[in-house]
């Protein structure tokens, strides 16, 4: 089973996915091995890229915040902390803290774009949110925010690419086993493919792990954190496209 990160990862970072890919993709669905996107992303954007991978295989949303079944029906983790109580928890830690900090419900849509490459109806999907609250504030102001949230038990904050999360206390790991239980607990290795910490708990449950490299190189807090870990040998789409036929391959051996 491989399980995997989006953005940066599997998709560019324009949101599309290339050829090699595509290609990877078809493969797999031939040799029968599920894969299971793991993601920040919004049961919104995950159906519409689900739909434009062709795959119809259960996934976590939210940063392990629940699942997506095959069927589109979504259940939430028990940890999950719904938005409208982020929204308010965040109103006090911005208070108390002073940080400049916005919301991505509180940027105008240009900026969004800016940020994302999203536009029309996927920025109204990006923002349908159930149960994280991704916040725009330089890395600097993260450890204030984190002293201001202390007093409120049961969340955390993620540093991912774009975003830091603020959510309950779940991670993009939280949600393997039960992705493991609706695809039927295959014997075999698991893979599990990110680029940045934000993929870290998804790294830790698997057989193997893989960091994709952005173009600047592979994120070296993954790298410190998984010394054991495959670091594909190519940026994003074309790096996991690559490394995940190497692995499949060595496995059929």
């Amino acid at each position: 089973m491989i399980f995997t990160d989006l953005d940066g990862t599997l998709l560019e970072p324009d949101g599309s996915a290339c050829k090699e890919v595509r290609s990877a993709l078809a493969e797999l669905r031939e040799l029968d091995v599920p894969v299971c996107l793991v993601t920040s992303k919004t049961t919104a954007e995950l159906a519409a890229i689900k739909e434009m991978l062709d795959l119809g295989t259960p996934a976590g949303f939210e940063n392990g915040a629940g699942v997506l079944h095959a069927d589109g029906t979504s259940e939430l983790q028990a940890a999950a902390v719904p938005l409208p109580k982020l929204v308010s928890i965040l109103e006090r830690a911005r208070r108390e803290s002073g940080a400049p900090v916005r919301t991505i419900l509180e940027l105008a849509d240009e900026e969004l774009t800016a940020l994302t490459g999203l536009e029309g109806s996927a920025l109204r999907a990006a923002r349908a949110r159930q149960a994280t609250l991704p916040l725009v504030v330089d890395a600097a102001w993260d450890e204030p925010l984190r002293r201001a949230l202390a007093p409120v038990s049961d969340l955390r904050t993620v540093r991912g690419n774009r975003f830091l999360h603020l959510q309950g206390d779940h991670d993009k790991g939280t949600v393997i086993p039960r992705l493991r239980d609706l695809v039927g607990n295959r014997p075999g290795l698991t893979v599990a493919c990110g680029d940045s910490p934000n993929d870290a708990e998804l790294l830790a449950q698997a057989d193997i792990a893989v960091i994709v490299p952005g173009v600047r190189g592979p994120n070296q807090e993954l790298v410190r954190s998984f010394s054991h870990a495959r670091v594909a040998p190519l940026p994003h789409g074309r790096g996991w496209a690559l490394v995940v036929r190497q692995i499949v391959t060595e496995a059929a051996a």
